[in-house]
């Protein structure tokens, strides 16, 4: 009986071809290759890269994750910043408005401080979620296996370069590759993969969910505690 604790093993055979590995934790390449490779075969061969990529480790696949989605975060930003910068001065509460959103350099080196803490805190709480989907579908794999799939899929956040529909795009485009990566390399059926999907939406949203209301609560308390000083 196959080892289901085997990393990257798709059930029903042997992938074709030597198992490489995947080109971002390639030694023998240099940064700018690495990242180039990688993302080809995501965009032009995902079912390949999913399938006949061997290796456990967590570091690897979370830098790549956290670089690619701080591009597309940047990007996307950026496009919407410059929409919102105001061609000329407005009066009253509009221009305070405005110039609080405008790509001043302050704001900049704020929200560019910034995008990586976000994208890593999203990191975290997606890649558990997914866990969560891919466990609950009877995977029985351990997190590795799980959250490389994850990371590795977010590199099509590299199309937050295209101007206000790149993040929309990829958004889907990593749920594609999020179901490729759980039929080709953990194995899963079409269905517990779809399956997989939905829990991981699900818990997505009651994640969110507890965030605003937490928000919420918070700012509800700190109101009170104002108003009693």
């Amino acid at each position: 009986m196959m080892d289901r604790e085997e990393t990257w093993e798709a059930v029903g055979g042997d992938p074709p071809g030597p198992r490489s590995p995947v080109p971002w934790e390639d030694p023998d390449l240099s940064g700018a290759a690495a990242l180039y490779r990688t993302l080809r075969d995501l965009l032009w061969h995902p079912r390949e890269f999913f399938e006949n990529r061997p290796g456990n480790g967590w570091g690897e696949p979370l830098a790549f994750a956290l670089i690619m989605g701080t591009f597309g975060v940047l990007t996307a930003l950026f496009w919407l910043l410059l929409v919102l910068a105001p061609a000329q001065p407005q009066p009253g509460e509009a221009a305070g408005l405005a110039a609080a959103l405008g790509p001043n350099p302050g704001t900049l080196l704020g929200l560019m401080a910034a995008a990586p803490l976000l994208v890593l805190a999203d990191l975290l709480g997606g890649g558990l979620c997914w866990w969560g989907g891919v466990a609950l579908v009877g995977a029985g794999r351990g997190f590795g296996p799980a959250w490389r799939i994850f990371c590795y899929a977010q590199g099509i956040m590299v199309l937050g370069v295209i101007p206000f529909f790149g993040l929309p795009i990829a958004a889907v485009w990593t749920l594609v590759l999020m179901y490729i990566g759980a039929t080709r390399g953990l194995g899963l059926s079409p269905g517990r993969a779809q399956g997989a999907l939905a829990i991981f939406l699900g818990l997505q949203v009651v994640l969110a969910l507890i965030i605003l209301f937490g928000l919420l609560a918070a700012s509800t308390l700190l109101g009170f505690l104002l108003l009693l000083s």
